[in-house]
């Protein structure tokens, strides 16, 4: 079995694409009025409106992406203007990563293993 779509409704779901337009660095395509989708690897991001409430709790895993460089995603978007809470860090489980949050609150981690 293999993933090939994640569906992320949202209020502001063209709001919501650009964000990860900037923090991906791609362009999203809008299929169908309202439903946009962009590729990232393997794996499209689907983007589609709700009229109702949308809410991520703090603690969500969220959508963690696994890069060639941590620190380089880190400097490339904080180029773009995107807001990241802290710099990356090393866990003792030797992986690097950072977060950001988009503006619907979901969680998104870009990870790189660093050990050995």
């Amino acid at each position: 079995m293999k993933l090939r779509c994640i569906n992320i409704v949202s209020q502001a779901p063209a709001d919501l694409t650009a964000f990860y337009e900037n923090v991906f660095a791609a362009k999203a395509t809008e299929l169908v009025p309202g439903r946009w989708e962009l590729k990232i690897g393997d794996i499209t991001l689907v983007f589609t409106h709700t009229s109702d409430n949308v809410v991520v709790p703090a603690d969500s895993c969220g959508l963690e992406f696994e890069v060639e460089n941590v620190d380089g995603e880190y400097e490339r978007m904080l180029s773009a203007g995107i807001e990241i809470s802290a710099a990356p860090v090393t866990y003792p489980w030797k992986w690097r990563a950072f977060a950001v949050k988009d503006p619907d609150g979901n969680n998104l981690d870009f990870v790189q293993y660093v050990g050995e």
